[in-house]
């Protein structure tokens, strides 16, 4: 059985593609700003932000995949805070730039394309 876990280990790793992309990390740009992990990730508009679920893909073409929620900012927030809305994320990771999309689902919704580069500037909320 211990012989069978390592010969399985070694074929995973064996067939891993070390040229394959990455997401992973910080992303930021003119338009949005990214900080991503296994765990999800935490995104910044100019006038919005958003999170990322656990479970998010990327491909190894670069095609990117997530749900998680958007909160659009500007004006006063209302006392529970802002509205979370519910959101799929999609787009491509070549290199280092990083390009996505945005589906507000409940209100049908698309946003972007936004474009990013690996350790660019971060975003801050600077709606009034």
């Amino acid at each position: 059985m211990r012989l069978l876990v390592l010969v399985s280990a070694a074929l995973l790793a064996c067939s891993a593609n070390p040229a394959a992309p990455s997401a992973l990390g910080t992303w930021g740009g003119q338009e949005a700003s990214l900080t991503l992990s296994v765990a999800g990730g935490a995104l910044d508009y100019p006038c919005g932000s958003g999170h990322i679920a656990p479970g998010w893909t990327l491909d190894d073409t670069g095609g990117f995949s997530a749900t998680g929620v958007h909160y659009f900012g500007g004006g006063p927030v209302p006392v529970p805070g802002p509205t979370p809305h519910p959101a799929l994320y999609a787009g491509v990771v070549r290199g280092d730039r990083f390009d996505f999309t945005v589906t507000v689902v409940d209100l049908g919704q698309t946003l972007g394309p936004f474009h990013m580069v690996r350790g660019g500037p971060p975003v801050f909320l600077r709606c009034l």
